[in-house]
């Protein structure tokens, strides 16, 4: 049994206060976590957690199929479900479309002009 079976399995069985514990653990399998939490989408119970598992999985590094895979799941997760997908997808777009990051503003330093020292001295 993989690394990643086990993590599956568990997460089938785990509460839903428990379930959360394992998306890292998945996301980290990357393409392989992605595609295995998949049917989850269409799943009443699962649906939630796949998507948070797909969305991190985004975050950690693939953030186009994730992207890709949620966009297709809009129509068939359950309705509930469908504010997280949106949620996950501007969340990846941040992800690929980072804010533009404004330089510093600095500060322009005028030279001081003074005059020149008067070698003649002024009269009284």
């Amino acid at each position: 049994m993989t690394g990643l079976t086990l993590l599956l399995e568990s997460t089938q069985t785990a509460t839903p206060e428990r379930r959360i514990e394992f998306r890292d653990g998945i996301a980290a399998h990357g393409v392989t976590g992605i595609e295995a939490v998949r049917p989850w989408l269409a799943d009443a119970v699962l649906a939630a957690f796949a998507v948070r598992v797909i969305e991190q999985a985004g975050v950690n590094g693939e953030p186009q199929l994730a992207t890709k895979v949620l966009r297709d799941a809009r129509t068939t997760v359950p309705e509930s479900v469908r504010p997280d997908v949106d949620w996950a997808l501007q969340r990846l777009r941040s992800v690929t479309h980072p804010a533009p990051v404004k330089a510093p503003a600095v500060a322009v330093r005028r030279a001081v002009v003074r005059p020149a020292p008067c070698s003649r001295r002024r009269p009284l």
